[in-house]
């Protein structure tokens, strides 16, 4: 598929996703302005090849004033606040920034009539799914603030594709994970497992697993894990549809492996990796974690034409070891 160069706005530019993100679409060609506020990203990874500002997306008439001047035609909303427990602690503060923000964010795109948004949502909006695949036609039932804010704002899309003409597309990631060369997580705090169970192996010290009495094989809870490449290899797909009028609308589509890792399954991929053996401490499971949670892809597949190529665990890990 031939895609002709586009000018996009990505959000969070300088954090995990963003930035990975934006080094793939100067790569295939695409203009790249990044948006951060560096209140979680990090400015030395923000490529040489985009142009950079320090803001906020919440800031409606800047935004109009930057989309307007930038000639954006493109917008990759991953700017987000992110951390579950943080967000059940200040809901007021995820519900004004990931919702009330993004707003502010799409309605100067709608003033400036740009059509083409992709966001960055999460399986979060699923919830506590007692399913054990999950696909985009269940319902939303978010169990925290942050899955609700990515719910809600989910629906503003939906409303305003019917309103306004707009397209766009909502990415559920599942766990994202990986490096690459130019990019690893940098979070603080760390709050996910894979670089976790890294970094207990690297540093000798124990992982405290909460969860071992799950009605599955090894009795610890089952994660999607999708390398970080392959989510942006899915930005890239997303803004291809877009940019060549292939999808219309509102649509969502889980970015996932479709494959299971057990927590045990993790901890034996780092071990291999590293070289290393991880004492492990057994805790009771936390409330809420459900068994099983991963994703049905084959909707990427057919409307993307996506499917994940570097999100095997072990690869996924190999590309955590210090370089």
């Amino acid at each position: 598929m031939t895609i002709e160069p586009r000018t996009i706005l990505v959000t969070g530019g300088a954090g995990y996703i963003g930035a990975v993100s934006a080094n793939a679409l100067i790569a295939a060609g695409h203009r790249v302005v990044i948006l951060d506020d560096l209140s979680a990203g990090h400015s030395d990874t923000i490529p040489n090849e985009a142009s950079s500002i320090v803001g906020s997306y919440a800031d409606g008439d800047r935004m109009q004033s930057l989309l307007r001047d930038a000639r954006i035609d493109t917008i990759l909303h991953i700017g987000a606040l992110s951390i579950v427990s943080e967000s059940v602690a200040q809901p007021e503060r995820y519900f004004k920034t990931n919702l009330v923000g993004s707003i502010s964010l799409l309605d100067a795109a709608i003033a400036v009539g740009i059509k083409r948004f992709v966001f960055s949502s999460s399986a979060a909006v699923y919830g506590a799914s007692s399913s054990n695949v999950l696909h985009e036609e269940l319902p939303l039932a978010p169990v925290n603030p942050y899955g609700s804010t990515k719910a809600a704002f989910e629906h503003v899309l939906r409303a305003y594709a019917a309103a306004h003409g707009l397209n766009a597309l909502a990415l559920r990631y599942f766990n994202v994970a990986g490096a690459t060369e130019q990019v690893k997580e940098r979070h603080s705090p760390e709050t996910h497992l894979l670089p976790r169970l890294m970094n207990a192996a690297l540093a000798g010290e124990p992982f405290e697993l909460y969860g071992s009495d799950y009605t599955t094989p090894d009795r610890t809870a089952i994660r999607d894990y999708v390398h970080v490449a392959d989510v942006a290899a899915a930005h890239l797909a997303a803004i291809g549809k877009l940019a060549n009028a292939e999808m219309h609308g509102f649509s969502a589509i889980n970015i996932g492996s479709g494959a299971g890792t057990s927590v045990r399954e993790a901890i034996k991929a780092i071990e291999k990796a590293s070289g290393a053996r991880i004492e492990v401490q057994e805790h009771p499971r936390r409330a809420g974690d459900p068994p099983r949670l991963v994703a049905d892809i084959s909707r990427a597949q057919s409307h993307l034409g996506w499917r994940p190529r570097q999100s095997d665990i072990n690869r996924i890990v190999k590309s955590l070891l210090p370089r």
